[in-house]
């Protein structure tokens, strides 16, 4: 278990409809209606009730393209 990238836990996240990954939900609290999001991996908007956000991790597509994109900044 060595070498694995520490997991980065969100608020809220969404499983993506399309690409089925877990996204980060764009709230900041439970909403009481119904969002719309979009994925970071497949790019597609979609409709998510408040049943389909959860508190969770990243999907591990997502943290790769997260770290590649703080080690550019941080250069």
């Amino acid at each position: 278990m060595f070498n694995i990238p520490p997991t980065r836990k969100r608020e809220f996240v969404l499983r993506c409809k399309a690409c089925r990954e877990n996204v980060p939900a764009p709230v900041e609290t439970m909403p009481g209606t119904w969002i719309l999001a979009d994925c970071p991996l497949c790019g597609q908007k979609r409709r998510y009730l408040p049943a389909d956000i959860f508190r969770g991790s990243l999907s591990y597509r997502l943290n790769r393209r997260l770290v590649a994109w703080e080690r550019r900044v941080h250069e």
